[in-house]
């Protein structure tokens, strides 16, 4: 206590409005009311949003934390409570049942306002209704008033001097919560380093049939594509939050996993992508996160990428907040209580939670077991973790062990055991008439029709891509027209991706661009096109591909001849 005497806190500011800021500020009003103490927070939201339409999930321990610190999560709020986690890997599942307390899902998508967005603004209101400020402005660097002679005398009495937005206010104390990969970290601390970055893309899929507020069943799916280390579905209700993070992840690798995912029924047909943004993962644990009077918290300082919810995120705040309240500014006593009493297992946990992942891609079709058998190896034993999806009994460092000894054990397998094509389930049979046409361009679609139509064939147009896998698997058709420019994937990805899979791989693909060059080509047929057709297409070309070696009733045009068709879809 001697120490917290000589070096006490009366004023802190928090860098970051987002849910680390406010529940960092929140945690220090609570723990100053609880001790007595008088102390002025002032939060610095720099005006970033928060993410748009992206829920979150509560673990029991995530809402006892809350609690904790007088934020009370309306019972209305909640989208729904999980049952549990599905792990895919390959053609293998395991179910992960959610703790006894519940998994919720709490979002307001439905009325424009993501999970997020919600619990900032009650979190928020919590640390407004205890004295503390907020103001819209965005902090530039922080510094030791010993470490810069002659600067003029700030707002306050603290010898840490906060410039924000062209003003400078001096406190005793200060907080870095401005997320991942904050631009103001090196202006923060000394020798700071953030937790490893790493890329990610997430969506929200709006639904056909809107969902009940019923139970549901999250999925995490283990590498479905090259660029892809996994892709996480949270349902909520009458949509689906969808996360796809890896080192290559780009927005046309989440939806082309999305159709995969239509396609093997994880997620209902006919969804709409309502937002698709980029965006990163902490991965790993951060370094030098503590100075004289400031500390770093959330994900500024720690996580991994299959960390749902926010307890982590709340942990690092209340462990920051008593450290502050008890020791001080001491840089010495700071680091020991904070850092290697306080963050200590977190830190292994981030740190072990992000070479799992790694070792899951590595384990194959074994990764969904190496879930299960760390989720049932031992009960936990670590109350401090955050453990792995929301799932209390499943920590980093027990799914770390057992993705290691699985993949061990799949690459050894993989020595001696000969590759074997997975067998088609629920393959349907061929419509000898039916075609599809892909194009983004509603001239060219319609053309397409008007012509294959009046040849006797049945046609169905996409005006976007979203929806073909699920179509091709469940109606397959004689061939497909596939554009090579189109909104979300390139044709050429999605050939390569029908020709991927045995239920869709027989499917005749007949790529056509204006984009006429032969890397063009080359890559159509190294993707598995049957043939490619420049743009503007002829007809007498694209009917004699068509035709070819097939039975179907394609033949001249009803009520006119080819030379007058081939004039009048010229310009397709």
């Amino acid at each position: 206590m001697a120490a917290a005497a000589r070096g006490g806190v009366s004023r802190v500011a928090v860098v970051g409005g987002g849910v680390a800021g406010l529940g960092a500020a929140a945690a220090l009003a609570q723990a100053a009311r609880v001790r007595g103490r008088g102390l002025d927070i002032t939060v610095f939201d720099g005006g970033r949003a928060a993410q748009p339409g992206r829920p979150v999930l509560l673990t029991p321990e995530c809402r006892s934390r809350l609690a904790a610190v007088g934020c009370r999560v309306p019972p209305e709020w909640q989208a729904g409570a999980l049952r549990g986690v599905e792990i895919l890997s390959d053609n293998r599942r395991e179910f992960l049942s959610a703790p006894a307390a519940g998994l919720w899902v709490v979002d307001g998508e439905a009325t424009g306002v993501g999970g997020q967005a919600l619990l900032r603004e009650q979190l928020r209101a919590t640390v407004e209704s205890s004295g503390a400020v907020v103001v819209q402005r965005r902090v530039e660097g922080v510094e030791r008033m010993a470490l810069v002679p002659g600067t003029p005398a700030g707002r306050g009495r603290g010898d840490l001097l906060v410039r924000a937005a062209g003003q400078a206010e001096r406190f005793d104390a200060a907080l870095l919560a401005a997320g991942v990969a904050a631009p103001v970290g090196p202006h923060f601390l000394q020798g700071y380093r953030g937790p490893r970055t790493l890329p990610a893309v997430e969506a929200r899929l709006r639904l056909a049939s809107s969902e009940s507020r019923s139970v549901g069943v999250a999925r995490l799916w283990v590498a479905p594509l090259p660029a892809l280390d996994g892709l996480l579905l949270v349902p909520c209700e009458g949509s689906v939050y969808a996360l796809g993070f890896g080192p290559g992840a780009t927005p046309a690798d989440l939806c082309q996993a999305l159709m995969m995912a239509a396609r093997d029924g994880l997620i209902d047909e006919g969804f709409e992508l309502a937002h698709v943004a980029p965006t990163c993962l902490p991965a790993g644990a951060g370094r030098r996160l503590v100075a004289e009077g400031r500390l770093a918290v959330g994900p500024a300082a720690l996580g991994h990428p299959l960390q749902l919810g926010v307890a982590a995120t709340l942990a690092t705040a209340s462990r920051a907040a008593s450290a502050l309240m008890e020791i001080g500014t001491s840089a010495r006593s700071l680091k020991r209580r904070y850092v290697t009493d306080g963050l200590v297992h977190l830190l292994d946990d981030a740190e072990a939670g992000t070479a799992a992942v790694s070792w899951l891609r590595k384990a194959g079709p074994r990764a969904a077991g190496a879930f299960a058998r760390a989720a049932s190896a031992l009960p936990r034993r670590e109350p401090w973790s955050g453990g792995v999806l929301g799932l209390g009994a499943l920590t980093p460092r027990a799914l770390h062990r057992t993705a290691r000894r699985y993949a061990i054990l799949e690459s050894l397998s993989r020595l001696v055991r000969a590759p074997l094509e997975p067998i088609p389930v629920g393959a349907h049979m061929l419509e000898p008439d039916l075609y599809y046409v892909v194009d983004d361009d509603v001239g060219a679609r319609e053309a397409l029709r008007q012509l294959l139509e009046s040849h006797g064939a049945q046609v169905v147009c996409f005006a976007d891509e979203l929806a073909l896998y699920s179509a091709v698997a469940r109606r397959p058709p004689t061939a497909i027209l596939l554009d090579v420019v189109l909104q979300w994937v390139d044709g050429l990805r999605l050939c390569e991706g029908l020709k991927a899979h045995p239920l869709t791989r027989a499917t005749r693909v007949v790529v056509m661009s204006g984009l006429d060059r032969p890397h063009v080509r080359r890559r159509a047929l190294e993707a598995g096109a049957e043939v490619f057709l420049p743009k503007p297409l002829r007809m007498q070309d694209l009917l004699r591909v068509l035709t070819h070696g097939q039975t179907t009733r394609l033949g001249g045009p009803k009520g006119g001849d080819a030379a007058g068709g081939s004039e009048r879809y010229a310009s397709i």
